[in-house]
């Protein structure tokens, strides 16, 4: 394919995003319409007649059904720069406090402490529990529901290689107290929920699950309406054996493991959100926007007690950020596939390389910033050579110009014929047309790989560098009539139209083409201006060095001679019938005959 091609198939993407994207914003301000309406209505009807039930609210928040007169009790574990705090209502995690260099609290805007034992995904864990015991390293709650079953729930720090900080054992015993035989498919355990931090990242909460070693998830958008269908307002779906599932949010996850064995067990599980009653942080109170809390429930195998029987069931909770090496650290010994649980995309191996080679940048320099910039020069010298052999193929195509010109004119009327001239010409003087793209090809999964593994990147939030505060979010210094002012994104797209100037064109970009090109940089930095400062880090720094790199080429490297290229002349087919040998010995030789006997 040549630049041509490439160029119409870049811009019919970049259009259907732009397409894609207003569509969603759209939809954003007819909802914002709707409730704007629903609030004026509300406001004008009697004070005496009962209020109309919301449209959008699909079921009541559940309340979480407590004995009165039982105090609430509470206890808290430390583990490193982690707080779980306990209680007795739910008989679970109410929040996790992460400290170091996170300030996050998980599980903040639940309704319901993680672990909570449900006898409907969407309900309530209305058993009045009892704290039992209490240390430093664990906590115990006890509680008998109505239908006499007594459950018991430990909660204990890890230890061992494949502890971590953010992680919790969980054990849940049930006991038959009643004299008839208990049999039922539906106990659930909460995951808890997860809001974001932002509501610029309301975009990035998901909740996923694996089913018999294989991960899968749905992101916000689950819940969205679509083109010819309603908005979703739950997941529900049976697995054959389920190992574990969670929410998670841009940086953070809830997951719940089941480790009562290997493989898994036949289990439910259940995800919806439920609207926050403000919005997060970025918007005033007043404003019609919408920020949710994704919910999860993770649903025990079938529980079939006879009486006075008993059933016990372990779990492990992981509250902390999304970071493949911390999680792949915990599957080390107990091969739960957490890691998996970091969904990078198509290119997830380059991901995960690049994510190991920043790791270890940051190890030797100390600051993530320097390590996306000296990632950026890895990548740029392990591509180095295809990029040096594309710039020569774009420079000899360069040459062959007045050629291709007089090609086009003498064969303006016939296309076929004039494409099968330009291959030969191509042919005769050994230039390889897609040469100049393989350069886009080979970067593009890196890309990818890189934008997928940037974005999710815990290990850099709340770091920066120079005028970065945190590399996870945009770079914004100042605010112009209301408009951000990020200095990488524009320093991106300086750079890409220094690059684009320094980059020979090839014969057969025409002037339209070479307008297209010079509005590229301004489509780049209109998509990316609000991206990750660690992604404008990256761009920016490549192109500074691919300009380097054609200047260094420039000075060092002879330019190409456009030379024919010697064939040798293959030779003519022969007839599978022609055999030579047998022509040498019917050929006679010279010599005197033996006389012939016999007459």
């Amino acid at each position: 394919m040549d630049r041509k091609g490439w160029i119409v198939i870049i811009t019919c993407i970049l259009l259907m995003g732009v397409n894609f994207y207003y569509m969603q914003e759209n939809q954003k301000l007819v909802e914002a319409q709707r409730i704007a309406e629903q609030a004026k209505k509300k406001a004008e009807a009697p004070k005496d007649a009962p209020a109309a039930p919301a449209a959008d609210a699909a079921k009541p928040a559940p309340q979480a059904v407590v004995a009165p007169s039982t105090p609430e009790q509470k206890h808290s574990l430390t583990s490193g720069t982690v707080t779980y705090e306990f209680s007795t209502k739910g008989g679970g995690v109410t929040r996790a406090v992460l400290a170091g260099n996170d300030h996050v609290t998980l599980n903040e805007h639940a309704l319901e402490p993680i672990g909570a034992l449900r006898r409907e995904p969407a309900g309530v864990d209305a058993i009045t529990y009892q704290m039992l015991e209490q240390s430093e390293r664990s906590v115990s709650f006890e509680g008998t529901s109505a239908e006499g079953i007594r459950v018991k729930k430990t909660y204990t720090l890890t230890e061992g290689a494949s502890s971590d900080e953010h992680l919790l054992n969980l054990t849940v015993t049930l006991t038959n107290t009643g004299t008839a035989q208990h049999r039922s498919e539906e106990y659930y355990l909460f995951t808890g929920a997860s809001t974001a931090l932002k509501h610029a990242d309301e975009r990035y909460q998901s909740f996923f699950w694996n089913d018999n070693g294989n991960a899968s998830f749905h992101i916000s958008s689950y819940f969205g309406k679509g083109w010819f269908s309603e908005a979703a307002t739950e997941f529900r779906q049976s697995f054959a054996n389920l190992r574990y599932a969670g929410v998670s949010s841009r940086f953070y996850s809830h997951i719940l493991t089941r480790t009562t064995d290997e493989k898994g067990a036949p289990a439910k599980f259940w995800s919806s959100r439920r609207r926050l009653s403000k919005p997060l942080e970025g918007h005033p109170e007043n404003a019609a926007i919408e920020d949710y809390a994704y919910e999860g429930a993770m649903g025990l195998p079938v529980v079939d007690l006879a009486p006075g029987a008993s059933k016990t069931e372990s779990y492990q909770i992981y509250l902390g950020p999304k970071e493949y090496h911390r999680l792949s650290k915990i599957d080390e010994e107990t091969d739960r596939q957490r890691r998996y649980a970091m969904f990078y995309g198509w290119f997830k191996p380059v991901s995960i390389f690049l994510v190991s080679v920043m790791r270890w940048m940051h190890g030797v320099t100390g600051n993530w910033g320097v390590a996306v910039i000296l990632l950026t020069i890895f990548v740029r010298l392990c591509i180095w050579p295809i990029h040096a052999k594309s710039m020569r193929t774009m420079k000899r195509m360069g040459l062959l110009a007045p050629m291709m010109k007089e090609l086009q004119e003498k064969y303006k009327d016939n296309p076929q014929e004039q494409q099968m001239e330009v291959m030969k010409l191509y042919r005769d003087y050994g230039v390889n047309p897609l040469g100049g793209c393989l350069p886009l090809l080979l970067q593009f999964p890196i890309f990818i790989g890189l934008y997928s593994m940037l974005e999710y990147a815990a290990e850099l939030r709340g770091h920066g560098l120079w005028w970065v505060k945190d590399l996870s979010a945009p770079d914004t210094v100042a605010q112009l009539a209301g408009f951000n002012i990020n200095p990488l994104p524009i320093i991106m797209g300086i750079t890409m139209v220094a690059q684009m100037k320094l980059t020979p064109q090839p014969a057969t970009v025409d002037k339209m083409q070479q307008r297209i090109f010079m509005f590229m940089p301004l489509i780049f930095l209109w998509i990316s201006y609000d991206f990750a400062s660690a992604l404008a880090l990256y761009w920016s720094t490549q192109n500074l060095f691919s300009i380097a790199q054609t200047w260094i080429m420039k000075l060092y490297v002879p330019e190409p001679k456009l030379e024919k290229v010697k064939r040798e002349p293959k030779p003519a087919p022969q007839s599978p019938f022609f055999n030579p040998m047998g022509h040498q010995k019917d050929k006679k030789k010279p010599g005197n005959k033996p006389p012939k006997l016999g007459g």
